[in-house]
């Protein structure tokens, strides 16, 4: 909507401001929601220059409220901040999957679309304004440097290109497939597009709920640590646990404060994701020590292939007081 303002000299929607306040307290990707506002606010200053400087006061009206409103959240600017951390490269970051950069060996998929993507540029010869470049290589750029922002990628620049390759190639547009003769079934289909499509949405949303109203749904085994919890439940295990980073989500389900879970790259940072790394380590007995009396840790909740698992059975005082395929418990007697 805000490429479509700038394409037609507008001024951006100001509801939109409710949109990116709404995002920001769903995930921490909002922070992106800035970055298309400035591309979007350069296109619009690149078309229509200093020609009209009320509409272009009212887009940096909307770019200097955008963060101003996303503040509206638990935790304020800190919010805001976290995407400087993990830019930044901090050490939880080197240790996660999503956050390293992408590799043609092991994601072969995505090297075949892409590449596809750039013979398809160079052979069709489509013409693309230095703005769209400027979005099509801030985007690729985050798509090689992180894992995880590659759907942004295959996402947004489809959505952005789609007019200008629409007027290039008149033969992809809906207008003139529309301007067309077309059957009565297609005339229909075409005429009553938004409603087919409601009436669709709605139905999944109907089957979805009749499913789910009809069906256990739960965690995997693997994640869940059912049978270990309900033991410590029983068995009344109580303090401090240290636990396996795959378990962090159910602890936190069963309000039991975690030792590390997923939000490594935020709060587990000053050496403690370091420190936690290098436990699993033939040099990791002794900072399994330390960190056991630093944080006061009562018991252990493990995978049963955790590399601290020997070290565990080397610790006086500390013995196996429960184990199934899925986890380990360990118990502090001391």
């Amino acid at each position: 909507m805000l490429f479509q303002a700038a394409r037609d000299r507008q001024a951006p929607p100001f509801w939109l401001l409710g949109l990116i306040t709404l995002w920001a307290n769903l995930h921490g990707t909002f922070t992106f929601g800035f970055v298309i506002v400035a591309f979007a606010g350069l296109d619009f200053l690149a078309r229509v220059r200093l020609s009209q400087p009320r509409l272009l006061a009212k887009w940096i009206i909307f770019g200097l409220l955008c963060p101003l409103v996303t503040m509206i959240n638990p935790y304020g600017v800190k919010a805001i901040l976290v995407t400087f951390t993990v830019v930044s490269g901090n050490e939880a970051v080197a240790h996660i999957n999503e956050w390293n950069p992408f590799n043609a060996r092991t994601d072969g998929f995505i090297e075949v679309l892409l590449l596809t993507v750039v013979a398809a540029l160079l052979v069709t010869r489509i013409r693309i304004r230095w703005t769209y470049a400027a979005f099509f290589i801030f985007t690729l750029h985050l798509f090689l440097a992180y894992s995880r922002f590659q759907y942004l990628w295959l996402l947004l620049v489809p959505i952005v290109l789609a007019a200008d390759i629409v007027e290039q190639f008149p033969a992809l547009s809906t207008r003139k497939w529309m301007g067309e003769t077309r059957d009565v079934l297609e005339r229909a289909v075409a005429k009553h597009f938004h409603r087919i499509t409601g009436v669709i949405v709605a139905c999944c949303f109907a089957v979805a709920a009749i499913f789910l109203n009809f069906s256990t749904v739960a965690p995997s085994d693997n994640t869940s640590a059912s049978g270990a919890l309900a033991f410590a439940k029983t068995h009344g295990l109580s303090g401090n646990v240290l636990n396996a980073y795959n378990f962090g989500g159910t602890l936190i389900f069963h309000d039991i404060k975690t030792y590390i879970d997923g939000r490594t790259d935020q709060l587990f940072l000053n050496g403690f994701m370091n420190a936690t790394v290098k436990m699993g380590t033939a040099a990791g007995k002794p900072i399994l020590q330390k960190s056991i009396e630093e944080h006061a840790i009562k018991w252990a909740l493990l995978e049963p292939d955790d590399e601290t698992i020997p070290f565990f059975n080397e610790l006086s005082g500390w013995r196996k007081a429960y184990e199934d395929k899925f986890a380990v418990i360990y118990v502090n007697d001391n």
